[in-house]
């Protein structure tokens, strides 16, 4: 009886034992892949963080006050134009 939970032990562990080097097979497969896939980013990161940055310009634009100002503006040139032509005419 004994004899045969022993082994039965023993089966168990080996396979165990035999997942976990196909688990740690894999682990290292998908490194590997992640590394080969990491290379170029770093490679960009470190050409990017060597570079001197002498100026660093950020620009926003509010699209309703551009619309506004241009509004306002070819208004007033429509007055302009009709006063021109009825001084004129």
């Amino acid at each position: 009886m004994q004899a045969k939970t022993a082994q039965a032990e023993k089966k168990a562990a080996a396979e165990k034992k035999v997942l976990a080097e196909k688990k740690a097979a894999a682990d290292t497969k998908s490194r590997v892949i992640k590394k080969v896939n990491s290379r170029p980013q770093i490679d960009s990161q470190k050409k990017r963080d060597s570079r001197t940055e002498l100026l660093t310009v950020s620009v926003s634009l509010n699209t309703g006050k551009i619309v506004a100002i241009a509004s306002v503006g070819i208004l007033a040139s429509a007055i302009l134009v009709s006063a021109m032509v009825f001084i004129a005419g």
